[in-house]
């Protein structure tokens, strides 16, 4: 009898290749990381939307929507280790996830920062600027994960995009850094070069989704 492993060699993509049999997946896993994935753009929009107003329910919005995606995610390892088979490599699934959750698990932590160091967002066009990149580039991931079981060239695509986010946010970090260092108030620059750098991390975690999402494309292609 095949062992799973080589039951996973086999049957590329959940379709077996031995004649008479069939190993159809009982879980969409990509139906699960989309519902992570959507989750977790509802997690930093609400962290945008807390920096654009200060609105305290959109603040705890992040936290509700964290705790949320941890449920998603616990949920797709349960199923992962009770699946005999899965559409793509399971190592890769349970990569994705992990690796998603970390995006929104950056929002959270920005929100725990910002209050902390009784920072006022809104009052800071850099971080508006900021949380608009992040937005984006999650969108991206949200877009190629919804491609990747079909539409490869596009989950492609939108992986790439996604990964634009890092060096686009960088770019504004140093503009903010420049203008921030013309002020006098030390402690007020010491506690929003924290912020930004959070805000930083969380383009930096994107980053790592996309470039896994490229590498699971080429995998599967």
């Amino acid at each position: 009898m095949a062992t799973e492993s080589t039951t996973m060699t086999l049957s590329r993509r959940g379709k077996s290749w031995w004649p008479g049999l069939s190993f159809e997946p009982a879980t969409d896993f990509y139906e699960l990381l989309n519902k992570q994935a959507a989750k977790t753009l509802e997690g930093v929009e609400a962290l945008a939307a807390w920096i654009g107003d200060g609105a305290e329910e959109r603040c705890q919005r992040v936290r509700d929507l964290e705790r949320e995606a941890d449920e998603l995610k616990l949920d797709l390892e349960r199923k992962l280790v009770e699946s005999f088979v899965t559409p793509i490599d399971r190592e890769d699934i349970y990569d994705l996830s992990a690796r998603l959750d970390e995006v929104i698990n950056s929002a959270k932590a920005t929100v725990r920062e910002i209050e902390g160091l009784d920072v006022s967002p809104q009052n800071d066009p850099f971080l508006r600027e900021m949380a608009d990149v992040l937005v984006e580039g999650t969108r991206c991931l949200v877009l190629s994960f919804a491609a990747l079981k079909g539409e490869l060239k596009e989950a492609s695509n939108q992986a790439f995009l996604s990964r634009k986010s890092e060096n686009r946010l960088a770019k504004i970090y140093r503009q903010a850094m420049r203008q921030l260092f013309t002020l006098d108030d030390f402690k007020k620059v010491l506690v929003t070069r924290e912020v930004y750098r959070y805000m930083l991390q969380g383009a930096e975690r994107i980053d790592v989704v996309g470039e896994k999402l490229l590498h699971v494309v080429v995998k599967i292609s």
